[in-house]
């Protein structure tokens, strides 16, 4: 996607005469908590205002220090990760030390260190038609190659949902996923696709989703869309049917049942100490995953609370008892 955005980047300079405002105490620093929209210049570029590092060539743009021997750039993949994850825009000329690298990319302590030194305006590229997307950029946004994508948009077009004049049914299910994905403002996906504001791109992701719970997720999860023949003979690694059956059974079906962890944040006082987990010191939700020796996934099933009485053993004992999604069958 920055790979898009910088073909027609405006470059703004960290001086005097640049759009920004910056400050030497990033504490002090009033950091935007989502790229905001500030105005459209045209059908092809929108003006952001981005928490940014600085992009000086004599100073490091993670430790701020002056920069001797060995000063490297960041590279593409850590400039998307730390956008993406931390929220902080690194100019492509922005150079650091090398002692903050390990195999040429950045490392934890490092990517931690990353703060804002500036709030800048930013002129980048938006997206038109996600067919313009090469099977790198999809991937990166939605998780699926370019032909998998294709697959989906096909089948998600066999529901309910009608294109409108906001968006085709392509763009409702590429918003929706780079949502799920990415988990980037609404605000900052209307500039990516070029929606009038933030309020349409909500009614896009809900509609989209209506229609994936109602046409794909019936026959994709759950006990209900695989046989248990299937399972065995198609979804059963040799190694495991050799360690769990000694390798004479074919008729034995071996499945995994994991938590896995999904981290949240609510206002709600009493929904926190519910969710609060003690193990990792964070609030989360915990679903139970069903897959196979192969690791396709059979069922997801929940999620649950995870507080002290929501351990995993407690949890697959209560789905046992209820026999939910008639797992006992």
């Amino acid at each position: 996607m920055l790979d898009h955005f910088e073909n027609d980047m405006l470059v703004i300079n960290d001086d005097a005469n640049s759009d920004s405002v910056q400050t030497g105490d990033s504490s002090r620093l009033t950091t935007v908590e989502n790229p905001t929209l500030i105005t459209t210049t045209n059908h092809q570029v929108v003006k952001l205002q981005l928490n940014a590092t600085s992009s000086s060539h004599t100073k490091c743009c993670v430790c701020r220090e002056n920069l001797r021997d060995h000063a490297v750039k960041i590279t593409f993949q850590d400039r998307d990760f730390i956008f993406f994850s931390r929220n902080i825009w690194i100019p492509e000329v922005a150079r650091c030390c090398s002692g903050h690298l390990i195999n040429n990319l950045l490392s934890k302590e490092a990517v931690d260190q990353n703060k804002p030194f500036s709030i800048r305006y930013q002129e980048l590229s938006s997206f038109d038609d996600p067919r313009d997307l090469n099977d790198d950029e999809c991937c990166l946004l939605t998780s699926l190659s370019k032909e998998n994508f294709n697959d989906f948009v096909q089948i998600i077009s066999s529901s309910a949902i009608r294109p409108s004049c906001n968006r085709s049914i392509r763009t409702a299910v590429d918003i929706y996923l780079c949502k799920l994905r990415l988990g980037i403002s609404n605000r900052l996906l209307a500039c990516m696709f070029q929606i009038a504001d933030k309020q349409t791109v909500s009614r896009i992701i809900n509609s989209a989703r209506q229609a994936i719970v109602k046409s794909f997720v019936p026959d994709n999860l759950g006990f209900g869309h695989v046989t248990r023949e299937d399972v065995i003979g198609r979804h059963t690694a040799a190694i495991a049917r050799e360690l769990m059956c000694g390798g004479d059974s074919t008729d034995t079906t071996i499945i995994i049942i994991d938590g896995a962890y999904l981290y949240i944040q609510s206002r709600n006082n009493e929904f926190q100490r519910k969710t609060f987990n003690l193990y990792k010191k964070r609030s989360l939700l915990k679903p139970m995953m069903i897959v196979t020796t192969t690791g396709y996934i059979v069922a997801c099933i929940g999620p649950f609370m995870t507080d002290f009485n929501n351990n995993d053993a407690a949890i697959m004992k209560d789905i046992l008892l209820r026999n939910t999604d008639h797992i006992l069958s």
